[in-house]
């Protein structure tokens, strides 16, 4: 990996804290890193520009995988609306590498483009900023955790303020053993409402 990791420019703390995954081997890390995007798959949806509500890509969606059960087109349509429609220039983004024990940090410089010939199988994009890297273990277990979330794209909430003062350069003052496992409890109660939030919305 060889990106150049620039000084934060922007007041990240005060805007949303997006995780993302490079596929699920990490097949798209140098996408990540060659041309400092993020990206994520469902290339056989296509274009998702013209879609505007989270039923238009419910729709697609089943369009596309007829026969999926009514949750998993709930969640994986649930992404990538939040993909195009509710990730911000100017949201914070962490992505933990699978090919190396790595956390970067950056923000989002662009909003969303379909660009297949960036890479086909990861066809949507949105251009980002890499500002830090950092090894795992900077991070506590419970953020590492949260940031394992088997969804490809999702919000960080629990954990966001210690990827945000990681972001800043800021010491952060990791948690006592009783509050990590609490904490811990919380984010799989997290990930757990979001997925069903997903199938209510």
């Amino acid at each position: 990996m060889n990106v150049e990791f620039q000084g934060h420019t922007t007041m990240a703390q005060e805007h949303t804290l997006w995780g993302i995954h490079a596929g699920k081997t990490g097949d798209a890390e140098s996408l990540f890193e060659k041309h400092h995007v993020v990206a994520i798959g469902w290339k056989d949806v296509g274009d998702l520009s013209p879609l505007k509500t989270r039923d238009d890509f419910k729709v697609r969606y089943e369009e596309t995988f007829p026969g999926m059960k009514p949750m998993n087109v709930a969640v994986s349509a649930g992404q990538l609306y939040r993909f195009v429609h509710e990730m911000k220039v100017g949201d914070a983004i962490v992505f933990p590498l699978k090919r190396a024990a790595d956390i970067w940090l950056g923000d989002v410089t662009g909003s969303y483009e379909y660009n297949p010939k960036l890479d086909p199988g990861y066809p949507n994009t949105r251009k980002v900023k890499w500002l830090k890297k950092y090894p795992r273990t900077k991070f506590s277990q419970g953020a590492l955790y949260e940031i394992g979330s088997a969804m490809s794209f999702f919000q960080v909430k629990n954990y966001a303020d210690e990827f945000l003062a990681a972001l800043e350069g800021k010491d952060f003052q990791p948690p006592t053993e009783e509050e990590e496992e609490e904490a811990i409890g919380l984010v799989a109660d997290d990930i757990e409402r979001q997925s069903h939030d997903f199938v209510l919305k």
